[in-house]
């Protein structure tokens, strides 16, 4: 028995273990090796990043990115420039009215298209799991053409000494960049506004939040924009007065949604006297009122939005 067993590991000795073939590992066409076969790791240029991103990303102003988007975009001219009223142009894109108002018609038109570049921002495209029905979902907001603008912004902002999160732009008294389109209206629904007495709404109110989503991710710091309160901290009235009706409409109006902004416009008539336009947003409605002075385009707009926001049809008729 133990000789049996002498001569079995006698034989277990002699065997010989062939070493397993390795498979050639496969060269990928972008990867140097040395003479050993070894990878050659790439080294880091200093700076390269950089300026990959700069070919990509140039300070460029509204109107050369609306043109990189949508190639011959044409202009119309919506009202003439003059004394005391600004010129005044839109832009159709995808079947939306933008509009830009400025001292000149170049103004004008950065305006404009700044505007209808804020259609071109989607909702965040929602993250997916492998074999998800959203997996392959693209991302269709142009950013290196608004990171482009942005930049431009940016730059003029600080080469005019504006730094913060919030800065009121300086406009001449009377004289709103934009008074026909408020480009916080944008973000939840598309407005075509007339000029003078022509007010005109889209078919179609589009909701269109997708700059907010955007600032509420954390790659933006979850900001929220804070909330507009009332010059003075006023709060607004609980309920109509009972002679509400009998009572100066912008007295009433001003009660139960106090701070509102008026946009003003002041032109000329044939017979060279002024004639005033003003305009506001409430509660995502305009609002519009026109008269020989100011205090009759307010009463104008104060009765329609009185009765449009709380049913209250206005009898209080302005002393002549």
């Amino acid at each position: 028995m133990a000789g049996r067993r002498g001569a079995a590991a006698k034989v277990q000795m002699q065997q010989v273990v062939e070493p397993m073939e390795q498979e050639p590992t496969r060269k990928r066409p972008w990867e140097k090796v040395d003479a050993d076969g070894n990878k050659i790791k790439r080294k880091k240029v200093p700076g390269a990043k950089n300026i990959r991103i700069r070919k990509h990303v140039q300070p460029r102003n509204a109107l050369s990115c609306l043109n990189e988007l949508v190639p011959g975009v044409v202009f119309n001219t919506e009202q003439e420039g003059g004394l005391g009223q600004q010129f005044g142009v839109s832009v159709n894109i995808e079947g939306e009215t933008y509009q830009g108002y400025g001292v000149s018609k170049q103004i004008a038109r950065q305006n404009a298209a700044e505007a209808a570049l804020v259609s071109f921002v989607k909702p965040p495209v929602p993250k997916a799991g492998p074999g998800e029905e959203n997996e392959k979902a693209e991302d269709k907001t142009p950013w290196a053409t608004l990171a482009s603008f942005a930049m431009y912004k940016l730059f003029n902002d600080w080469k005019d000494g504006r730094i913060g999160t919030s800065s009121a732009a300086a406009f001449p008294a009377g004289l709103p960049q934009n008074p026909g389109f408020d480009l916080r209206n944008t973000l939840s629904r598309k407005v075509t506004e007339g000029l003078h007495n022509q007010v005109t709404l889209t078919g179609t109110v589009v909701s269109n939040d997708a700059v907010i989503q955007h600032l509420g991710t954390p790659a933006a710091g979850g900001i929220k924009s804070p909330e507009v309160k009332a010059p003075g901290g006023m709060k607004p009235a609980k309920q109509l007065p009972d002679n509400a009706g009998q009572v100066h409409p912008v007295m009433i109006l001003h009660q139960m949604r106090p701070g509102i902004q008026y946009s003003t416009n002041k032109t000329t008539g044939e017979d060279n006297m002024p004639y005033f336009y003003v305009s506001v947003s409430i509660e995502g409605q305009e609002f519009t009122g026109e008269g020989p002075n100011l205090k009759k385009a307010k009463f104008h707009l104060a009765r329609d939005a009185m009765y449009a926001l709380f049913g209250v049809e206005s009898t209080f008729e302005l002393p002549a």
